[in-house]
């Protein structure tokens, strides 16, 4: 798998290094959507979840590392009026709650978090009490939303949602990965990458599915005819696709609704009928995941774009895709190194 040939501590030619060169007083403010897309046959619908605006500012800059704090600006969700009309997608509700509450929550108490000398986030200092205020509106936001469609009980237990939540955000290190916006711009720092473009067939194993890793990065001509103050300066992309074939769908596709429905019964009951339904025998299912990312010299992030697809194609049936895709993109800059 492609993944960084080395830590960027280590410089090697022909190679894309991802490192911070932040400076003490940079500040940059980005614009940031989560949108859903389904795509059947020939149909397209698209559904944003949230969309906002942040911004971030370096307090402090060392040898070691760097303090940064983030605030958010803007929050909004289309979804807020229409989650009556929504009530029938459950994975729809689902992602809506977790994003309203995961935003409206923190809109007013900035997160300071520190990274080392490359950029790779090490530490959120008031994780604990920005997760205490996300789990304190967590039942009254989602009770008021379930009395207020009551058919959501249906398709997953008001309690065990809250539950579900609540363990996305039982760590330092789960918070992280978990809260929407900033943690994204920092997932490739403190890499080296081949430069160019190299694909790794992976068959695969007894506990592995078959996938194909594509990887692409580039150091890009400052001297090229049309670039401005905002063009990126290197470009990293790395995609990811899994297949699967007929039991293997029914199985995880199993697994999963046993993870969302709201009891055993119900669980046994949907592993029954996928069993028995031919729909799945000759279908596949692909799941391709991935992030393009561009950045500035010194580091920061001009826009980054993390996608995920999952497409299940059958003999004599239209294609059905699921996207899920999450992008931020710097609108503004004040940055102390390498300015152009």
């Amino acid at each position: 798998m492609p993944l960084p040939n080395d830590t960027a501590t280590e410089q090697l030619p022909d190679s894309v290094y991802v490192v911070a060169y932040f400076c003490k007083n940079d500040t940059l403010e980005y614009i940031y959507s989560n949108e859903q897309i389904k795509i059947k046959g020939t149909d397209t619908t698209t559904t944003i979840i949230t969309e906002g605006k942040f911004r971030l500012v370096v307090l402090d800059s060392t040898a070691t590392g760097y303090r940064i704090q983030y605030d958010q600006l803007e929050i909004g969700s289309p979804l807020t009026d229409k989650l009556k009309e929504l009530a029938n997608d459950k994975n729809n509700l689902i992602e809506s709650i977790s994003s309203l509450i995961n935003n409206t929550s923190i809109n007013n108490n900035p997160i300071i978090f520190t990274t080392n000398e490359l950029g790779e986030i090490q530490h959120i200092e008031n994780w604990q009490e920005i997760r205490n205020q996300l789990l304190h509106i967590t039942e009254s936001l989602i009770t008021n939303i379930y009395n207020s469609i009551p058919q959501a009980n249906e398709y997953i237990n008001k309690d065990s949602f809250i539950d579900l939540f609540k363990q996305r955000y039982d760590s330092e290190e789960l918070f992280i990965e978990n809260f929407e916006g900033f943690p994204l711009l920092f997932t490739f720092h403190g890499s080296a990458f081949k430069a160019g473009q190299s694909t790794v067939d992976d068959q695969g194993n007894e506990q592995e599915y078959p996938s194909i890793v594509q990887l692409y990065a580039n150091n890009l001509d400052p001297e090229e005819e049309g670039r401005d103050d905002f063009s990126p300066d290197y470009v990293v992309s790395l995609v990811t696709s899994t297949s699967m074939q007929g039991d293997e769908v029914k199985e995880l596709l199993g697994s999963i609704m046993g993870l969302i429905l709201n009891n055993n019964s119900k669980t046994d009951e949907l592993k029954d009928s996928l069993n028995d339904t031919k729909d799945f025998d000759n279908a596949t299912l692909t799941i391709t995941d991935g992030i393009n990312a561009e950045y500035w010299i010194n580091g920061w992030p001009s826009e980054i774009i993390h996608f995920n697809n999952t497409e299940v194609t059958a003999p004599g049936q239209h294609s059905q895709s699921r996207i899920k895709a999450k992008s931020l993109e710097c609108v503004y800059r004040s940055c102390f190194n390498f300015m152009r």
